[in-house]
Formats: C-alpha cells, sequence, structure tokens
C-alpha cells in the first residue's frame, strides 16, 4: 500500500472512530441523565400606590384633624384651626394609611424547572 492510501484510510478511520464517541456520547448523556419538570404556583404581591385604603385613610384623617382643630382658639382663629387641622390630619391620615395598610393586587405566576429523578 502506497503512502496516499494509507492516509486516506488512517483518516476515514478517524472521523469514524470520532463520530461513534459522538454518537455515544449523545446517546449515554440522554440514557443516564433523567430529569422531569416540577412546576408550582408562586403567589406574588404587589402594593398599589393609592388605592381605597388611602381614600379612606385621607378622609378619615381629615375628619379627626378638624374636629381636633376646632377645639383650639375662638372667632376666627377657631376656624383657621379646624381648616389647618382638616388638612393636616388628611395628609397624615393619607401617609399611615398607604405605609401601614397598603391596597395590593394578588396574582399567581407559575414557575417550571427541572429536576434530576
Amino acid at each position: 500500500m502506497n503512502n496516499v492510501a494509507a492516509g486516506i484510510i488512517g483518516g476515514v478511520a478517524v472521523v469514524v472512530v470520532a463520530g461513534s464517541a459522538m454518537v455515544y456520547a449523545s446517546h449515554s448523556k440522554g440514557d443516564d441523565a433523567k430529569t422531569h419538570t416540577v412546576c408550582t404556583n408562586e403567589k406574588v404581591v404587589t402594593n398599589k400606590k393609592n388605592g381605597t385604603n388611602s381614600v379612606i385613610g385621607t378622609v378619615v384623617g381629615g375628619v379627626a384633624g378638624g374636629v381636633l382643630g376646632h377645639q383650639i382658639g375662638g372667632g376666627t382663629g377657631k376656624d383657621v384651626a379646624t381648616a389647618a387641622g382638616a388638612v393636616g390630619g388628611a395628609y397624615a391620615g393619607h401617609k399611615i394609611a398607604n405605609d401601614k395598610f397598603p391596597d395590593q393586587d394578588v396574582t399567581y405566576q407559575q414557575q417550571c424547572h427541572d429536576v434530576a429523578s
């Protein structure tokens, strides 16, 4: 056999061996690595910036502030104190309601991932 024929046969042998190794690797990976998919429903809570609770807090705070402000002063000063108390109470009630009792949207989102068997 001459050198050219030996080189061709050697090259073909390398391709066959490399190809069979790749086929074996892909089949053995599929056979050994058994996985299954696990899905869970996860709760997603989103706080809303403004909602029913902030409106209620604003109204209740305004009324309470107005009542307390009305207890101060006399004559025109009483009217100014009532108005200032209502505005201050409305602001405070709005802030407290947003911080302590936020309105929330609750949704569920499905999360899936593969796990080994």
